[in-house]
């Protein structure tokens, strides 16, 4: 039967990770974790060589510890362009003042 009310029933919660992705992510951190003093000495050899090279490869494995960012639109103008004002007079019986003098004694 095929649900075309548009609501998710069963499966993982929007935002829950992956377990086998999950797992990947830690065995490929351990595994650079491991080997630190590997990488470097490889990545010091590539940078003598090749310079630009050395850099592509920083740039790469820096989207394993520092995640991606997405542009995002900041929308400023109002939903409700329209703002009503409503006053109501009410009598209190003071009169106004009709001048400076009456406001300040």
């Amino acid at each position: 039967m095929v649900n075309n009310t548009g609501i998710k029933y069963g499966g993982r919660q929007k935002g829950t990770p992956n377990k086998s992705t999950a797992r990947l992510i830690e065995a490929f951190t351990e595994l650079l974790e491991d080997n630190m003093g590997k990488v470097q000495e490889l990545f010091d050899k590539v940078a003598e060589k090749n310079p630009q090279k050395a850099l592509e490869l920083l740039l790469k494995l820096s989207e394993f510890a520092i995640p991606k960012l997405r542009a995002i639109e900041v929308n400023n103008e109002p939903e409700d362009k329209h703002t009503s004002l409503n006053i109501n007079i009410i009598d209190t019986g003071v009169p106004f003042a009709s001048c400076e003098a009456d406001v300040v004694d």
